[in-house]
């Protein structure tokens, strides 16, 4: 028995033996932060300057659409300017050109002023377009027929016509495009009227 106890290694007996602790395996989340403090700064700063970038180039994309708004060319404006330019061309063009590009003119005051899709559509789809729209049937859906079938006329015909012919079908156009805006105008001030109170001298 004695020999037993002898050839055990006394240490083992001594409970003040210190013995080594296991190495952890996972690691605390404040070990984790001290250890990447670095790169987390690096990723918290790409992430504000990407946020900074972002609301930057929204804000321009905001300014820039203000400003196309507020430099947008009146309809009316852009229309006279087109049809003076087109009655100054020196040698006039030749019957079919011409209609084609003062259809085009009115065509896009048309849609520009009215919001119709005046530029895509057939003769008969344009005429058709207007008897739909309250204020073009109402006021002009005559001037516009007859200036669509005289148009066609010119466009698809083999007949011969005269610069006479032509002036006669820009004058109509101007005229239509001075007149709409006239009533235009006169429809704007009555709504303004409207939305303007009166003095208290005319409330009584």
């Amino acid at each position: 028995m004695n020999c037993l106890f002898s050839n055990q290694k006394p240490y083992l007996l001594e409970p003040h033996v210190l013995v080594d602790s296991p190495l952890p395996i996972f690691k605390s989340i404040g070990q984790l932060l001290s250890e990447n403090v670095w790169e987390l700064l690096g990723l918290f700063l790409i992430f504000l300057l990407c946020t900074l970038f972002y609301f930057l180039r929204k804000k321009k994309s905001v300014e820039a659409i203000s400003e196309t708004k507020e430099t947008a060319v009146d309809p009316f404006v852009e229309v006279i300017e087109q049809l003076d330019k087109l009655a100054a061309t020196s040698p006039q063009p030749a019957p079919k050109p011409f209609i084609f590009r003062l259809s085009e003119i009115l065509r896009l005051y048309v849609e520009r002023q009215f919001d119709l899709p005046a530029l895509e559509c057939t003769g008969e789809e344009f005429i058709k377009e207007v008897t739909i729209h309250p204020f073009l049937r109402q006021k002009f859906e005559e001037p516009l027929k007859d200036f669509v079938q005289r148009g066609d006329r010119i466009k698809y015909s083999t007949e011969q016509f005269h610069a006479k012919q032509l002036d006669e079908l820009l004058k109509s156009a101007r005229d239509f495009v001075t007149q709409a805006n006239s009533e235009l105008e006169s429809q704007r001030m009555v709504q303004q009227e409207k939305l303007t109170p009166l003095p208290q001298a005319y409330q009584r």
